[in-house]
């Protein structure tokens, strides 16, 4: 595993389209909660890692991929730049509006970048659930997320603990280990972690800490 300084420190020697200086005084934070959770999710990290400027954003699991997409970017009012972090599902959204905002560096937790088999079973069961449909592993937010070109710095928190039965695979209780690596492009921190003990983790915290005080060195 790469790491994490190192990973940022490539980051110096590829030539960027845009060059982009920021401070903690115009770096926004965006927070992106998972599925069937709120903003409030995210007291405990947000407790602990104090940032300066940040944007708390809502949305429904009840409301389909691209109707909660829209929705987010408008919450997100100015130009950035932005540091952006997505827990699970959060993360997909956080990935898809690195086309639409200026987005410097970004931190995913848990996020199931090639879907979820149970969503895949789960949609017949409960086919009137917009979730089920979005996060599928053959769903069409997530196929256009694999395609997504990053060319910014990403990490991505695999957790690792929680094992379920009939899951797809090894996972942390709610997403698959393999989903959770299914990018080969971000920096992999793993973490012997649940998927919702991730909400409470100083361990969690820290990496995001790191990420974001790296981001401030990288375009200073």
């Amino acid at each position: 595993m790469q790491p994490l300084k190192e990973y940022f420190a490539n980051w110096f020697g590829i030539q960027q389209t845009e060059e982009i200086r920021t401070t903690e005084d115009d770096l926004n934070v965006i927070w992106i909660h998972g599925a069937n959770q709120t903003s409030l999710s995210f007291n405990y990290l947000r407790e602990h890692t104090n940032f300066k400027n940040e944007i708390l954003v809502n949305y429904s699991s009840a409301d389909k991929f691209d109707y909660n997409l829209d929705k987010i970017s408008e919450q997100i009012q100015n130009k950035g730049p932005h540091f952006i972090i997505g827990h699970s599902m959060g993360g997909l959204y956080a990935l898809h509006l690195t086309q639409l905002h200026r987005i410097v560096a970004g931190v995913s937790i848990s996020t199931p970048y090639a879907g979820s088999w149970t969503a895949d079973w789960a949609k017949y069961i409960v086919p009137s659930y917009p979730l089920f449909k979005d996060i599928g592993r053959r769903s069409v937010p997530v196929k256009t997320g694999l395609n997504i070109d990053l060319s910014i710095p990403w990490t991505q928190i695999v957790t690792t603990s929680g094992m379920v039965p009939y899951h797809g695979g090894p996972n942390d209780g709610v997403v698959t280990i393999e989903s959770m690596k299914a990018r080969t492009d971000m920096l992999q921190i793993e973490l012997p972690h649940t998927h919702y003990e991730t909400m409470v983790s100083n361990s969690v915290a820290n990496v995001i800490k790191d990420c974001y005080n790296e981001t401030i060195l990288l375009h200073h």
